[in-house]
C-alpha cells in the first residue's frame, strides 16, 4: 500500500533490524499514526521491498523488524535526456516520470535553456520528488538524476537514441524493449545547431510525438508513456 510504504536508504535483509528516522519516521508515526506491532512497507530504491514489523517507537526514531524482503529489477533502461526547464516544469518531469518507469534522468544545459544549472537544494528537492513518487506509484527502484554537461561534450551512448522532431515527415514514437534514450529539449526546444549534434555525432533518430507543439513537460511525459514497456 502507497500510503503505507515507507524510504529507507540500507541494503535490506530478512531478520535484520533497523531504523526509520527523519521525515520518513515522522510520516510513519505522526501522519499515518503507526503503533508499534504495525506492519509496513520499506523501499529503499535498489530494486527491493521490505515487509516490516514496528518493534519500538521513539521521538525520533521507529525501531523496524524485516520479516520478510523481495527483489524485482526493471527489464530494461529507459533514459530521459532533458534539456533543463524552469524548476516548476523540472518538478513535473521527474516526478511524473518517475511514475512512467524512466530509469534515469540526464539534465543538460541546452543551447536555449533559461537556466544553465542547479543549485544544491532544487537537487534535494528533485530527488524527494522522485522518492515520493516511486513509493506511491508502486516500483522498486529509484531512478538516478545525473547533471550533465552541454551536449556538444556527450560521449557516445548505447541503445535506441531518440530526440523529439518538429518535422511532419518525422517517424510516430513507437514502443521497444530495448533500452531507450529520449532528448527533450526546453521551453524553447532543442538548437539546430544540437539537432544536428545529434542527428549526425550521436546517431539519434528524429520521431514525432504529436501531430501538435508539445510543452517541453508534456513532450517528456508523452514520450515516456509511449516508450515504456510492462513486465
Amino acid at each position: 500500500m502507497a500510503e503505507n510504504r515507507f524510504f529507507l536508504d540500507a541494503h535490506f535483509l530478512k531478520g535484520s533490524d533497523h531504523l526509520l528516522i527523519g521525515e520518513e519516521h515522522h510520516h510513519l508515526s505522526k501522519v499515518m499514526r503507526n503503533e508499534v506491532g504495525d506492519t509496513v512497507e520499506l523501499v529503499n530504491g535498489k530494486n527491493q521491498l521490505a515487509i516490516a514489523k514496528i518493534t519500538r517507537l521513539e521521538k525520533r526514531e521507529t525501531h523496524l523488524h524485516l520479516e520478510n524482503v523481495t527483489e524485482k529489477k526493471p527489464s530494461t533502461s529507459l533514459i530521459l535526456a532533458q534539456g533543463l526547464t524552469r524548476p516548476k516544469n523540472l518538478d513535473l518531469i521527474i516526478e511524473k516520470g518517475t511514475e512512467l518507469g524512466a530509469t534515469a534522468f540526464y539534465l543538460f544545459p541546452a543551447e536555449r535553456s533559461e537556466k544553465k544549472e542547479l543549485s544544491d537544494n532544487q537537487k534535494i528537492r528533485l530527488k524527494t520528488l522522485s522518492i515520493s513518487a516511486m513509493k506511491q506509484c508502486g516500483r522498486l527502484d529509484l531512478p538516478t538524476i545525473e547533471l550533465m554537461p552541454p551536449l556538444k561534450e556527450w560521449e557516445p551512448l548505447k541503445g535506441r537514441l531518440l530526440f523529439g522532431d518538429l518535422s511532419p515527415n518525422a517517424p510516430p514514437l513507437t514502443s521497444s524493449p530495448e533500452e531507450a534514450t529520449i532528448f527533450i529539449g526546453p521551453e524553447k526546444g532543442l538548437s539546430p545547431s544540437e539537432i544536428d549534434l545529434l542527428q549526425n555525432t550521436l546517431n539519434a533518430k528524429g520521431i514525432r510525438l504529436s501531430r501538435n507543439i508539445l510543452r517541453a513537460e508534456t513532450a517528456a511525459i508523452c514520450s515516456l508513456s509511449l516508450l515504456a514497456t510492462y513486465d
